[in-house]
């Protein structure tokens, strides 16, 4: 064998672990202030918007989230609003015809009407 595989074959080598270890990171992991602790998925969520990034993260998609409902809300009124002026303009088109044909009727009267030189 070559020399890097004894020097890793020494260095993985199971051992064991040495007398109070557990004891220690136990002490050690309970001192830890911002520690998740097992109180539920709600303080697990909420744990996670402490971490800085995270919380610019949500922040951010809050934020494309009201962007994109404020734009989709836009857009619904735009278009009743394009609707009702275009109500109006058929409305406003059916007046005028309506108006025209009265007149040419009349002058159409008034023409049988006249003596013919």
């Amino acid at each position: 064998m070559r020399p890097l595989d004894d020097e890793l074959r020494s260095a993985l080598k199971r051992r064991e672990p040495p007398a109070g270890f557990a004891e220690r990171v136990m002490a050690r992991l309970a001192g830890q202030p911002g520690r998740v602790r097992r109180g539920g998925w709600a303080q697990a969520i909420g744990s996670l918007f402490r971490m800085p990034k995270l919380r610019w993260v949500a922040v951010g998609a809050a934020v494309c989230l009201l962007l994109v409902v404020g734009a989709v809300r836009y857009q619904r009124r735009e278009r009743a609003q394009g609707e009702l002026a275009k109500e109006q303009l058929k409305q406003a088109l059916h007046i005028a015809s309506s108006k025209l044909n009265l007149a040419k009727k009349r002058v159409q009267e008034a023409d049988h009407r006249s003596p013919e030189s």
